[in-house]
């Protein structure tokens, strides 16, 4: 029977989701699906003297696993060979042999790229926000979201695959000329004069640079030929006996969450895209069961890295004073990391139990294992911290046995227990 390994954040993000993935691949012949969001993702593995954050490479690379870009993923070309290059050189530093294909993509054929107006955008309008800031991360996902809605500003991985680079050059050009200036327009209706600010007039100056446009049409169109190769969801199915999901963001920074509007992530974050993968393609899996696993990932605590309601938010000393997060440091774009105790216990199954929900109904998985992944437990004394109180370890999987869902505890320096 194949695997299928579903890696969700149960919160904000940031519990842990790069080193579970890392942890699951080991021995597999598995590839890891990116689906949702983009390279704004990041996702940290440490292994020894090896530390690396991951952005839109599988968080399995380290294993040898390959990757795939879905067709619901929002990969940035023009970003893809810094991270490749610094992940060659952080093996590098802890002298660690790359495994085979390692670098290796692959993308669904419709999965459509992020591109420099995307970022370009995205950075102006958090400039114009000011103290009103989203906490967006910058990386153009929400403007490229928006883009992606018309057909004649989206390219596409089979865009380059099949078209040259001056087809490429061309539609951006039409992007830049078209739908960027309307764009410009809408802003400039809707914030006026803030439009003339030097701050915000560096972006615009970028957006109508031809340099900037013919550098960054190039640079992606090199970076797909070096890097990625076409496949479809078919294929991908039929090749590996392991198919390890990758989600970015949290259960409760999804789209559809509307408890928590505006502060949300442009994409699902939980089980809706995998369900809709396999059912798009139920025809093809006549006789062939999967069984599925979830980790619902999350640490002992709850973080946010940017704008928006955190329920029992509390300073970082009633946690742990001496903890570092050396992944969500302080930025212009979501300033410093936040946290929170867990609700109170009876809130706790909430988003995860909305979650399950997209399963009803669903005959693509002969058996289905949701489980917790806790991290970060060296840093709470074996505790996990709710608003109602505290639990120990111990009482924490029964907590989790009661509702049917296993547990798997990650403590300190990637040792599973």
């Amino acid at each position: 029977m194949k695997e299928v390994k579903v890696v969700i954040g149960k919160n904000f993000g940031d519990e842990g989701k790069g080193g579970t993935v890392h942890r699951l691949c080991k021995g597999k012949n598995a590839i890891v699906v990116r689906h949702n969001g983009g390279a704004q993702a990041g996702h940290t593995v440490e292994e020894g003297t090896f530390r690396f954050v991951f952005h839109q490479l599988g968080s399995g690379s380290l294993q040898g696993c390959h990757t795939f870009w879905s067709h619901s993923f929002l990969p940035d070309l023009l970003k893809l060979d810094e991270e490749v290059e610094d992940l060659q050189e952080a093996m590098r530093r802890s002298s660690l042999q790359v495994p085979v294909g390692m670098m290796r993509i692959y993308a669904h054929p419709e999965c459509a790229t992020t591109i420099i107006y995307d970022v370009l955008l995205n950075s102006l309008v958090e400039t114009l926000r000011s103290t009103a800031k989203h906490g967006s991360c910058g990386m153009g996902i929400y403007e490229a979201t928006l883009r992606t809605k018309e057909e004649a500003y989206t390219i596409r991985m089979k865009d380059f695959a099949q078209g040259s680079l001056e087809e490429i050059l061309a539609k951006m050009k039409r992007i830049r000329g078209e739908y960027t200036a309307q764009r410009l327009q809408k802003l400039k209706e809707d914030f006026g004069e803030a439009l003339l600010q030097p701050e915000v007039l560096e972006w615009i100056e970028l957006i109508e640079d031809d340099n900037v446009l013919y550098n960054a049409t190039e640079q992606m169109w090199e970076n797909f030929h070096k890097y990625v190769e076409l496949k479809d969801w078919k294929q991908v199915k039929e090749e590996y006996e392991t198919i390890v999901f990758e989600n970015a963001q949290g259960l409760m920074l999804d789209m559809e969450n509307e408890e928590y509007y505006p502060h949300l992530t442009p994409s699902h974050t939980g089980l809706y895209n995998i369900v809709k993968l396999f059912e798009d393609s139920a025809n093809e899996d006549a006789g062939q069961p999967y069984a599925l696993e979830i980790a619902y990932v999350t640490r002992t605590y709850v973080t946010r890295h940017g704008a928006g309601r955190l329920d029992y938010e509390c300073p970082k000393e009633e946690i742990n004073p001496h903890m570092i997060d050396r992944t969500n440091v302080p930025n212009c774009w979501q300033d410093t990391l936040r946290y929170a105790k867990h609700p109170k216990k009876e809130e706790f199954w909430k988003y995860i139990k909305k979650d399950l929900q997209h399963l009803e109904d669903n005959s693509s998985f002969a058996s289905v294992s949701p489980m917790i992944y806790i991290n970060h437990l060296d840093e709470t004394g074996d505790k996990v911290l709710f608003a109602d109180g505290d639990m120990d370890i111990k009482e924490f999987e029964t907590f989790c046995l009661e509702q049917g869902v296993g547990l798997v505890v990650n403590r300190v320096n990637t040792k599973v227990l």
